[in-house]
């Protein structure tokens, strides 16, 4: 779906495009938790870190990561620049855990949840800006 997405999309508004994507994906994760899906609400939230992570890769000028190693080498060269990345990238690998287990709380959810979100703000900031 990523790669049809991007295909869409002229290259300079990809970083918009993914983003505007991750926001989608949190807001679905809502929905689901609030109908009591708290699984499917996990797996959204783990894709909205992608996605937003994604959009920091066309940011940087490097397109996305490839696997989890990738990801994780751009969380770890970004957490200097953005600071809530690190936040979002272990909540998202909560909600990986979360959904692959059956495990978790609307607790577990929110606090997930509150840390996405101020990273996807943050990353507002850095496309609204250009940067």
């Amino acid at each position: 779906m990523v790669g049809m997405l991007l295909r869409l999309v002229e290259p300079g508004e990809r970083p918009r495009a993914l983003l505007e994507a991750a926001h989608m994906s949190l807001e679905h994760a809502r929905a689901l938790a609030e109908e009591g899906r708290l699984g499917e609400a996990f797996r959204r939230v783990w894709a909205s870190v992608l996605l937003g992570l994604d959009a920091l890769g066309y940011l940087r000028g490097g397109g996305r990561p490839e696997g989890l190693a990738g990801y994780w080498g751009l969380v770890s060269e970004a957490m200097g620049e953005v600071g809530s990345v690190a936040d979002a990238w272990y909540a998202g690998l909560a909600a990986f855990v979360a959904f692959r287990e059956g495990v978790g709380d609307e607790r577990h959810f929110g606090a997930m949840v509150g840390r996405v979100e101020r990273f996807l703000e943050e990353l507002g900031g850095r496309v609204a800006g250009g940067v």
